[in-house]
């Protein structure tokens, strides 16, 4: 008869446990560690573009988003829209957000709503033309709307998009430092950044918007900083 000595089989089941205890105190410290370590952030930010389309500088920034994997709303000034529409196609086709900035960049101050509504509609349909899409997302020049204006185009289902950083690239002689000092000092979540690809004017240089670009989206994205459109934000323009 086999007798099986009942310490012994307990001594084994202790030995056994005692070998695997630093394997499981290891495995679940690994475990802990990991879940430690994780940071979960959506933090969001816009980087938005007026004035163009510009045949160098919006190429240029455009080249500089593509390069960074990042999409972009670019607000577009019709007549210009017009005047270089291949440009327009390359922002539609490399998946950035197109806004209406008025048909010839027209100062909203003391014009009748009707003159501002037609030269709005005017820049919907050359996008429309362009792209076979609008977003009816307006931004007004320099920021000039009034609340009443606001509300007339909310009704006509157009979304008001204003901006929360400036990053003064417009600036006559503005240093390529000083527009990511612009930026940087305001950077904060769900915010909305203003740059201009073009002069409306199409006399001054965006040559520095393009430089400071790049410098600017490495230092968002080593802060947790996603890149979204304006059609992507909640609650812009309501």
């Amino acid at each position: 008869m086999n007798l099986i000595d009942p310490n012994r089989k307990i001594f084994g089941l202790k030995c056994w446990f005692v070998a695997l205890l630093p394997i499981l105190v290891l495995t679940s410290s690994c475990e802990n560690q990991v879940i430690e370590n994780v940071v979960v952030t959506d933090k969001t930010i816009a980087l938005t573009f007026d004035d163009g389309p510009d045949p160098i500088y919006t190429d240029m920034i455009l080249d500089v988003l593509k390069e960074k994997d990042v999409k972009a709303t670019f607000f577009l000034i019709g007549k210009k829209i017009k005047q270089y529409p291949l440009v327009t196609e390359r922002i539609f086709e490399e998946g950035h957000c197109l806004g209406n900035h008025t048909y010839s960049h027209t100062d909203l101050k003391g014009k009748a709503f009707r003159n501002v509504y037609l030269s709005i509609l005017q820049t919907e349909q050359i996008i429309d033309s362009v792209c076979g899409k609008t977003m009816k997302i307006f931004r007004p020049p320099w920021g000039h709307i009034t609340s009443e204006e606001k509300a007339n185009l909310k009704k006509f289902g157009f979304k008001v998009v204003l901006w929360d950083i400036n990053s003064r690239d417009y600036k006559p002689n503005i240093t390529v430092n000083e527009i990511i000092n612009n930026v940087m000092s305001g950077a904060g979540d769900k915010k909305i950044v203003l740059f201009h690809d073009s002069d409306y004017l199409c006399k001054g240089s965006r040559k520095n918007t393009a430089l400071a670009l790049p410098q600017i989206i490495d230092l968002l994205k080593q802060m947790g900083y996603r890149f979204v459109t304006i059609d992507q934000m909640d609650n812009v323009g309501k």
